[in-house]
């Protein structure tokens, strides 16, 4: 089992949304209690509902998500201020499997594990 840990900081703005947000997921879920929204210390929005799910309810779900984010004005993928440049790599088999492995286990996108495995190694090389 996998756990990832999230800071939650006070958003203000977010908690008068609340009672809009838990409307536009009624409207799917007629017996969703309230819905409650969070931002993340790095700047990422998501919100807390208790619905009750079958495995042929994800395609509901994910309307669910767009509805709501489109509400609050956010939008999916890369966070805002993230400035990336698609790079192509050629690697070897191995190193490609290693890479993706590590990416599944970390449960992060490849270019993040590359990025990071990256900036580690500049570091390193800088302070030897």
């Amino acid at each position: 089992m996998k756990t990832e840990v999230i800071e939650i900081v006070s958003d203000a703005q977010l908690r008068k949304r609340e009672k809009e947000v838990t409307e536009i997921v009624r409207s799917f879920y007629p017996t969703c209690g309230p819905v409650k929204l969070y931002r993340t210390a790095d700047g990422r929005i998501g919100f807390q509902a208790q619905l009750t799910l079958t495995p042929e309810n994800r395609k509901q779900i994910e309307k669910v998500h767009r509805a709501v984010m489109k509400y609050l004005g956010e939008r999916r993928g890369r966070p805002k201020g993230i400035e990336t440049v698609q790079t192509k790599l050629r690697l070897p088999k191995p190193v490609y499997a290693a890479l993706k492995k590590a990416a599944r286990d970390s449960r992060e996108t490849m270019s993040h594990v590359v990025a990071d495995s990256l900036l580690a190694q500049f570091r390193r090389k800088k302070s030897a």
